[in-house]
């Protein structure tokens, strides 16, 4: 490789390292440069070169050539080339869902289906929403009300509630809809009918269904437990503590993983299937190593691997910025895929796990990160995209990417 192309391709290539080290090593360059060229006996140039200095610089060039061109490097330049140095110039509109699926979308009009290229539906006034599996409706709440609807906005049945209705959340067989009544857990069937009481008190955190489609709901008890309980008899399968200030329960990786997620910390729990008795159960779990002193903002588990996603927001005297984190299969600490200023919202995986979707409130845009190799695409003016007059409002909150073509 020439030396031209060799020097464009080091400098198109981040290496992963921390800021502090990077500092240090720029601060020791710096001073050699400056000993060797302008900093000589009595402040004259030295023009004969250092040898040990020059060897260290020719070694360095050589080892990283090595690293980019060899076939061990491969994964490097791979790594390298998933991270976003910089938040992508946004486009003016969703013209189309990278990856395709299609998006439900909570704005301050109520509930949006986005379809996979770019158009979108307005279902009602509703405050809150789900997906059903393969997204052939969507149950929305408002007030005391549960309802459910076709991606058009047709309404098929509704109940009443005996106090306000919240998160909503349909089992991937599509048999029944587990949903808060005040502080009650709550189970009905697909159809609407059957309502019945399935725990008195529950923390304000949605449920989480079995990816595995059989009838094991998990959800944050009021006493301060995580625990797994069958649907249908009632009967708690397991039970573990549960974070302090517990805010989300995902359960995702085919239905080996369990996260939990608070204001300050990560979880993830692995389930685990037993032969002796019925149903599942939940190992100790382990913390997922964050940035000391941030606020965690956003955290998703992969649907079919046990990935997390994490978005964080750093607190500086000198400004706010936010970080996308990438915790891999098994990885002691976290990949950062994405930096920019101010805050970032909610996150949420594509159907078949290969990108992320990222709110940005401050930018008033949406950002599609590729986790894998890809291009990444930002779309700005959303808070117009999601009003009912076409002016800007309040940021719409992603309620869920769904279903994999």
């Amino acid at each position: 490789m020439r030396d031209e192309s060799l020097g464009k391709a080091l400098r198109n290539a981040p290496v992963p390292v921390p800021a502090e080290a990077e500092g240090r090593g720029l601060a020791v360059v710096e001073a050699a440069y400056s000993e060797r060229v302008g900093g000589g006996r009595g402040g004259v140039a030295e023009h004969r070169p250092s040898l040990p200095r020059l060897a260290l610089a020719l070694g360095i060039v050589t080892l990283l050539a090595a690293v980019l061109l060899s076939p061990a490097g491969a994964a490097v330049r791979d790594w390298v080339g998933d991270v976003v140095d910089t938040a992508p110039k946004p486009e003016a509109a969703l013209a189309r869902i990278p990856g395709g699926g299609r998006l439900l979308v909570q704005s301050a009009a109520g509930p949006w289906v986005v379809q996979p290229d770019g158009s979108r539906r307005l279902l009602g006034d509703y405050e809150e929403a789900t997906w059903s599996p393969r997204g052939l409706f969507v149950a929305v709440a408002k007030g005391r009300t549960l309802s459910a609807v076709e991606p058009g906005g047709t309404p098929h049945w509704s109940l009443t509630a005996a106090a306000r209705v919240s998160r909503p959340r349909w089992a991937p067989a599509g048999e029944r809809i587990a949903y808060r009544s005040g502080p009650e857990l709550r189970i009905v069937a697909g159809d609407g009918t059957g309502d019945r009481l399935l725990a008195p008190t529950t923390a304000p955190v949605a449920p989480a269904w079995s990816p595995r489609g059989d009838a094991a709901l998990a959800y944050a008890s009021g006493s301060g437990a995580v625990r797994i309980v069958n649907s249908e008899t009632g009967k708690i399968l397991a039970a573990a503590a549960a974070l302090p200030d517990l805010s989300r329960l995902a359960w995702g990786a085919d239905g080996s993983a369990i996260l939990e997620a608070s204001p300050r910390a990560l979880r993830l729990r692995e389930v685990r299937a037993r032969k002796i008795a019925p149903g599942p159960s939940l190992d100790e779990g382990r913390m997922l190593p964050l940035p000391p002193g941030v606020s965690l903002t956003g955290a998703a588990l992969a649907p079919e691997r046990q990935a997390v996603a994490a978005v964080v927001t750093h607190w500086r005297q000198h400004g706010t910025y936010s970080e996308v984190l990438v915790f891999g299969p098994g990885a002691e600490k976290p990949r950062s895929l994405l930096t920019v200023p101010y805050s970032l919202g909610e996150v949420a995986w594509s159907p078949d796990g290969r990108r992320l979707l990222v709110a940005w409130p401050g930018a008033n845009q949406w950002l599609f990160l590729p986790v894998g190799r890809g291009k990444p695409r930002a779309v700005a003016n959303i808070s117009t995209a999601f009003s009912a007059d076409g002016r800007p409002a309040s940021f719409p909150r992603i309620e869920g990417w769904c279903c994999a073509g």
